[in-house]
């Protein structure tokens, strides 16, 4: 991997759903050349898939991350699943109550052993009614994360202009985002988790590296990207500055759940 396709991935990990046509202008290449580099990252493994999040509070639920130090593997009911070097997995489950989560940790509990940390985050508020046509858009994205607004259109037999406009304000609302999923085996790409109690402190400066992050008015974790362990060190190194107690972990792995 060159430095262009590396700035392909990072663009496709902070919005699975950016257009071909917005990457090239931003890499200042033809459309054909990233066609085929993004066809070669994809035949060659580099881009593994691409997975649809839902905020559950739309459906009425809420999420909680747990993370277990062992290397023992669960697969239970999980929303996503974080795998670190440090023998650190980070678990998100999805429940309707308290009660349902604790439950659903609990099973994980016995598997892996109590947990070295529990995070629920409040609910973010979401600044829009969710509609049937949201509804019907996020069952075909679930589909093919990058399905085409125009194919999203004609299938849903709606107007381009509609379709445009709530998937736009879902993505403005938090209510989904498309998480794409590389190799990290090879060591040219890191991705790193950060929690911290002192999000206020440093989370605007990962910001252009943050591909996901759930967060509080103060505690919080992100997963960030970095082209190289030289440039992750920098970022931890200034995260730990801030926020000695901060956890990092690198990962090697990770899947999202719909």
């Amino acid at each position: 991997m060159d430095q262009t396709d590396k700035r392909i991935v990072f663009n496709l990990l902070k919005n699975g759903r950016v257009s071909q046509r917005q990457i090239a202008s931003d890499l200042g290449i033809s459309a054909q050349v990233l066609n085929y580099r993004m066809n070669k990252l994809i035949e060659d493994g580099i881009i593994k898939n691409f997975f649809l999040h839902v905020n559950p509070q739309i459906y009425g639920k809420m999420e909680e991350f747990a993370a277990f130090k062992t290397e023992k593997q669960y697969d239970g009911e999980i929303s996503l699943k974080l795998n670190c070097l440090e023998e650190i997995t980070l678990y998100g489950f999805v429940g309707t109550s308290r009660e349902e989560l604790n439950q659903k940790i609990a099973m994980a509990t016995e598997v892996l052993g109590l947990p070295v940390m529990r995070y629920l985050p409040p609910p973010p508020k979401i600044s829009m009614n969710i509609r049937d046509l949201d509804f019907k858009i996020i069952d075909l994205l679930k589909k093919d994360p990058r399905m085409s607004i125009s194919n999203i259109a004609t299938a849903l037999d709606v107007p381009y202009m509609s379709v445009k406009r709530r998937i736009n304000l879902m993505e403005e609302n938090r209510v989904i985002g498309v998480i794409t999923q590389v190799d990290l085996s090879g060591g040219e790409l890191v991705l790193y988790s950060i929690f911290s109690n002192s999000v206020d402190s440093f989370f605007p400066s990962l910001a252009q590296s943050t591909i996901f992050a759930i967060r509080d008015a103060s505690a919080g974790f992100a997963l960030c990207y970095a082209d190289s362990l030289k440039t992750a060190k920098s970022s931890v190194t200034k995260v730990r500055e801030q926020d000695p107690g901060a956890e990092v972990m690198v990962l090697y792995d990770y899947e999202f759940y719909q």
